[in-house]
């Protein structure tokens, strides 16, 4: 498929690091962001297709984000991967994605829900970061600004460790925000432009104004802020009328008596959603959860040294997933009930490989195995055990 004209020119009002006047930016980060985190973390594809009519091309974007984004990634699925690079690309995604959260109507909004959703999920998957970071707004916007006030920014924000990157946009004349940061997500090595350093704020960042204005030039004014409460970004806001035990919307840490532990989401009291959970071994899960089983998408790793990306069905493997040995050996496919059953590719260090059905992790059925000397069986396996080619 020809991706040609697929990327826009991008001005620099157009950047994701500044805003172009005060208005836009109040009405993008005074608007709390409420329902997306309900939804089910689908496909880039299928995340994308509410917008399509407000975004022409935007299935030519996805490939070509998909042929281009980081493969092999320890802590992002692939399709979370693409969707960070989607959203770096210098189309006019970010600008559209950006007037829906500015709009009035939240309506507006609820097209661009299974996005957010895969977005913010991959967010949370990376490790924060505590920096400072850079976000510009065009002209002298000081005034809406006084010492110790707090702010509360629901929009996706994007800031950049290189105080040039931001400077950049504000000719002739800017704000630019000095943020402590200390939970916001680095998506450089997942970003269309790695030299941004691009440093994304989740929605709900809680920000101190630190100190007065600070005039970096005449035409460049700071404003030095400090982000509260470390480690906790709000998704929606709270409810007062709703039962506070029932659902948390934010990340909270819970005790185990075998001394594990897990920061996440909680329903009931029970892990639900999002979360990661520490075990006392040492091995982890990050990912989705449902009444406190694993559902869903998610990442383990094992003491042992193994580790395991899919899917989970009531805390076992189940449905496509990737499991690495420590020993090496990789097994790539469909798994049922903690086990490999159906089409999967089963590869080992010397790269031998085989490629074929499996019943209860064992090669079971037609299959093909090929060893590094050349040599290729073809043919039914049974138990593990080659049958030989059946005519």
């Amino acid at each position: 498929m020809s991706h040609k004209g697929i990327y826009l020119t991008t001005t620099k009002k157009e950047s994701r690091f500044v805003d172009t006047n005060f208005a836009e930016f109040q009405s993008a980060n005074y608007n709390p962001i409420d329902g997306y985190e309900e939804l089910v973390v689908s496909s880039l594809e299928q995340a994308v297709q509410p917008i399509h009519l407000i975004i022409p091309g935007i299935s030519d974007y996805v490939t070509h984000a998909k042929q281009k984004c980081v493969k092999n990634s320890p802590l992002l699925t692939f399709e979370e991967c693409a969707a960070i690079y989607l959203y770096t690309m210098p189309t006019n995604l970010f600008q559209q994605l950006n007037k829906a959260l500015r709009a009035k109507k939240r309506l507006e909004l609820k097209p661009w829900f299974p996005f957010l959703k895969l977005f913010i999920t991959a967010l949370k998957k990376l490790p924060p970061l505590n920096s400072t970071v850079w976000r510009g707004i065009i002209g002298n916007v000081t005034s809406g600004f006084s010492e110790n006030d707090n702010e509360t920014w629901w929009s996706v924000n994007s800031c950049s460790t290189d105080i040039k990157v931001a400077q950049a946009f504000l000719s002739p004349s800017g704000t630019l925000f000095a943020i402590h940061t200390t939970s916001g997500r680095s998506i450089h090595e997942y970003s269309a432009h790695k030299d941004e350093k691009e440093v994304v704020l989740l929605p709900g960042t809680r920000l101190l104004i630190q100190s007065g204005v600070m005039n970096h030039s005449d035409s460049l004014f700071i404003v030095s802020m400090r982000e509260e409460n470390s480690g906790t970004s709000l998704v929606t806001p709270s409810d007062p009328n709703s039962n506070s035990h029932a659902s948390s919307t934010e990340i909270t840490e819970k005790g185990y008596p075998d001394g594990s532990r897990y920061e996440g989401y909680l329903k009931n009291g029970k892990r639900h959603c999002f979360g990661v959970h520490y075990y006392e071994d040492g091995g982890d899960y990050t990912g989705q959860w449902v009444d406190d089983e694993q559902n869903g998408e998610g990442i383990s790793t094992f003491s042992s040294g193994s580790r395991y990306e899919g899917m989970h069905r009531n805390s076992k493997k189940h449905g496509h997933g990737i499991y690495w040995f420590a020993n090496g050996q990789i097994y790539d496919g469909e798994w049922i009930d903690d086990k490999g059953n159906g089409q999967a590719i089963y590869m080992w260090p010397d790269k031998t490989q085989h490629r074929g059905m499996f019943k209860d992790n064992l090669k079971h059925g037609y299959g093909i195995l090929a060893f590094p000397d050349g040599r290729v069986w073809k043919g039914f396996w049974e138990n593990d055990k080659y049958k030989g080619e059946i005519q």
